[in-house]
């Protein structure tokens, strides 16, 4: 049984070689989120995620690491934000071009932040440190949630 202090966010390089259907991308994400005991994705909030432009509509219906990224920290990430600060967030990691980085950066600091390790702050730009913050605030709700259980 995965707790939190041992939880892992897939990596980029265990995420699908080639493009997945919805159904495939909603299995993916919440088999990966279940520990964390967030609500399941729909297809429906793919959907809107789609229509707020946190992300490029699927191509033939299929989605790439890039979408199925963003899906999974936009649920990490409204547990604790407004969706027009996390858009804002994910503009900012698109224009970017770094979204490989920015996500590994993330899911280090959450991880980490889920320990209760210190995340150490080795950049001084301001996404990495917006994003490190933003993982480190979830992480520590979930914590707090399950002292409290």
């Amino acid at each position: 049984m995965t707790t939190l202090a041992t939880f892992k966010l897939v990596s980029w390089d265990e995420l699908p070689a080639v493009p997945i259907y919805m159904d495939q991308l909603l299995q993916l994400v919440n088999q990966r989120l279940a520990p964390l005991g967030l609500p399941a994705v729909t297809k429906t909030m793919v959907n809107s995620y789609v229509k707020q432009h946190f992300f490029s509509r699927p191509v033939g219906h299929q989605y790439n690491c890039n979408q199925l990224v963003a899906v999974l920290v936009v649920t990490i990430l409204k547990q604790d934000f407004s969706l027009t600060t996390i858009s804002r967030a994910i503009l900012a990691i698109r224009e970017s071009r770094l979204i490989e980085q920015r996500y590994g950066e993330f899911a280090m600091a959450f991880e980490q932040a889920l320990r209760t390790q210190s995340v150490a702050s080795l950049h001084s730009d301001t996404t990495t440190q917006a994003i490190q913050f933003a993982a480190q605030t979830v992480a520590y709700h979930l914590l707090t949630q399950q002292a409290l259980s």
